[in-house]
């Protein structure tokens, strides 16, 4: 999951032949996990989201990253991952800050900080004060 999501981010910051070139290397690890939870594996739905919203990020389909945000916060909230919930918000904050809406971007930190504190992660919440 981590890989993926960082050639993702990679990619939204470069250009030309290196973008492609994470791209297809994200896509080989979104697929792995996607045969996952195919198999049965409830466990990585959530990320199987937050990997839809930022690669929607990455190709400027904004609706489509808000919805699949939004399924990555609901699903990782029903399924128990408080610290997946944290990042979600994160990783939404900063896409809604990109596109200059600031309300939900500050929604989403809000959100993301509260979840960091309830994992116990404080210095985290400073980070992101």
């Amino acid at each position: 999951f981590l890989e993926a999501l960082t050639y993702l981010k990679a990619a939204q910051s470069a250009s030309g032949w290196k973008k492609r070139q994470m791209k297809k290397c994200a896509h080989k690890t979104i697929q792995l996990i996607r045969g996952w939870a195919k198999n049965g594996n409830v466990n990585v739905v959530h990320y199987l989201y937050i990997l839809d919203a930022e690669l929607a990020v990455l190709n400027g389909k904004n609706k489509k990253a808000k919805e699949s945000f939004n399924a990555a916060i609901t699903t990782s909230s029903r399924n128990g991952f408080l610290h997946d919930r944290a990042l979600a918000h994160e990783l939404a904050s900063a896409h809604f800050r990109a596109q200059g809406d600031d309300y939900w971007g500050n929604y989403h930190i809000e959100c993301s900080k509260r979840c960091y504190q309830e994992w116990g992660c404080n210095k985290k919440v400073e980070l992101l004060m």
